[in-house]
């Protein structure tokens, strides 16, 4: 029975080396000097491989959805019934993965393929020197020890950055594109961050919506074809945490008293409401005349943002109201309905994986250790991975004693699994008491340790006076950027509305 779950178990990796192989070519050509096909266990994955590597040697790409054109001509040839069956049904269970074959994680998938080959290789070299030496060959047993060769990567002993060739082709070719993308003037603030190997934390005081801004995060994630896998750690159970997520979907409260009529902020522009723009495209021909709300505004005024995004730099944002007439709560048919709407608007094979735990009984090793299983059982493997949040973790096993450097600890923790996954880790923490007052947040409000901004790639502030939180106005700064020039001083500002679980409706500088 044990050796009947090894095998079961081990079917993964292979399957993931075969879907790497049709899939992409970065994958495909790192993975050429690597590949024996001894050490593949699933008869089916060796013929498979056997063809990527024919179609890499001719053509200099991966095969991608030709792999079905070549399957069938093998098939039509004489390819053996039960192993066509098996090649079939594989091909036919990763189809959606080449409509996201953008999002495979090259890096790691190589990572786990270099380490399943070695496990494969030292495994076969113990079975031999096993029956050498159960039949009495010492001699032989000895030989195939000196035969053994050593599985690795060209690079992954280390690397010449003036020589390897490999090496700096990798580095260039790397893959540099977002993983998802934010709208607007927030997109031009946040979406070079948005990639594989970086590591953004949101910083702000309590209540500051830092929920909300890792759930929107997360759900765009998802919306953009990535898996996404998410750690509510201790602020909300699992209940709570659905609703929210559901509401900001509904754009609609599941609370009566919540449904009323409401003022939701929207994006205009100064010279509309100033009445001092004259384009032909603009939406209305009055200005505001000073006045402050809707009821004030005068009859046919509508806001405007037919320049926005335009090169002329005409477009000076500004905020605007609309009214929204009560409605009935959200049910949970509805919920189900609007979640399967927004899971199927995009095309692709991907999962949103959700585990919510009490504060302080989760940590960074069990949040690998979670990720290790979903990828063993399940072959998922996380593009996105949030901590909500960072402070509510437990510490690590084996850690330090202090308070002080077990936080530390755990930054270093979540930076070490950012770098070995390959993923975009997103996390929040909080600020120290004197934010509350600042109008802008300064690399000085930190809380409890400032070493985790050492660990991290990015860190934003989410800034907001009493008058801003009223508007339904939010503002972004960076606090601490690693790869790119940044001024704290600087902000996006983002209009949001949480009692519709919606923290960025539209965002201007």
């Amino acid at each position: 029975m044990a050796r009947i779950m090894r095998r079961r178990m081990d079917s993964q990796p292979e399957r993931q080396i075969i879907t790497g192989m049709i899939v992409s070519d970065e994958f495909l050509r790192q993975l050429r000097p690597l590949y024996r096909a001894e050490l593949m266990q699933i008869p089916f994955a060796k013929t498979a491989a056997r063809w990527c590597l024919s179609y890499f040697e001719k053509y200099q790409k991966a095969p991608r959805k030709h792999i079905q054109d070549i399957y069938e001509s093998h098939a039509r040839k004489g390819l053996a019934e039960e192993q066509s069956d098996l090649i079939g049904d594989f091909l036919q269970s990763i189809s959606e993965e080449h409509q996201r074959s953008d999002k495979f994680n090259v890096q790691y998938a190589l990572d786990q393929a270099e380490a399943h080959f070695k496990s494969r290789s030292l495994e076969i070299l113990k079975e031999d020197i096993e029956s050498e030496l159960a039949d009495g060959n010492l001699l032989e047993a000895e030989a195939a020890l000196s035969r053994y060769k050593r599985v690795a990567r060209t690079s992954s002993d280390g690397v010449n950055p003036f020589l390897d060739k490999d090496g700096i082709i990798e580095a260039f070719e790397e893959d540099d594109k977002p993983l998802f993308t934010l709208p607007g003037a927030a997109g031009e603030f946040f979406n070079a961050q948005a990639k594989r190997g970086n590591f953004i934390a949101f910083e702000g005081p309590e209540k500051r919506g830092k929920t909300y801004m890792l759930i929107e995060m997360a759900k765009r994630a998802y919306k953009a074809r990535n898996n996404v896998a998410y750690f509510g750690l201790g602020d909300m159970n699992k209940a709570q945490m659905i609703r929210r997520i559901a509401v900001g979907v509904a754009g609609r409260p599941y609370q009566l008293g919540h449904c009323g009529r409401l003022i939701i902020p929207c994006l205009d522009c100064e010279r509309n409401q100033e009445d001092t723009c004259h384009k032909e495209f603009r939406k209305c021909r009055v200005g505001l005349e000073g006045a402050e709300t809707l009821k004030d505004a005068p009859r046919g005024y509508h806001p405007c943002t037919a320049c926005e995004g335009k090169r002329n730099r005409r477009f000076k944002g500004a905020v605007w109201y609309s009214e929204r007439d009560p409605v009935e709560p959200l049910t949970w048919r509805e919920a189900i309905r609007l979640g399967r709407r927004f899971a199927a608007r995009s095309a692709g094979k991907k999962e949103f994986k959700m585990v919510c735990r009490p504060a302080r009984t989760m940590s960074m090793a069990d949040v690998d250790a979670q990720l290790d299983i979903w990828e063993e059982m399940e072959g998922f493997i996380a593009d996105v991975v949030v901590l909500d949040y960072h402070d509510l973790l437990a510490p690590e096993p084996g850690g330090s004693k202090d308070d002080r450097h077990k936080i530390n600890d755990n930054w270093i923790a979540a930076r070490a699994l950012n770098l070995k996954r390959n993923n975009l880790l997103l996390t929040a923490t909080q600020t120290d008491t004197d934010s509350y007052t600042r109008e802008t947040i300064g690399a000085e409000n930190f809380s409890e340790d400032k070493r985790k901004h050492a660990h991290i790639t990015g860190l934003m502030g989410l800034n907001q006076t009493d008058e801003e939180k009223a508007a339904g106005l939010m503002r972004w700064n960076w606090v601490f950027l690693r790869e790119s020039d940044f001024d704290r001083r600087r902000t996006v500002k983002v209009l949001q509305c949480l009692q519709l679980g919606r923290p960025l409706l539209a965002s201007y500088w």
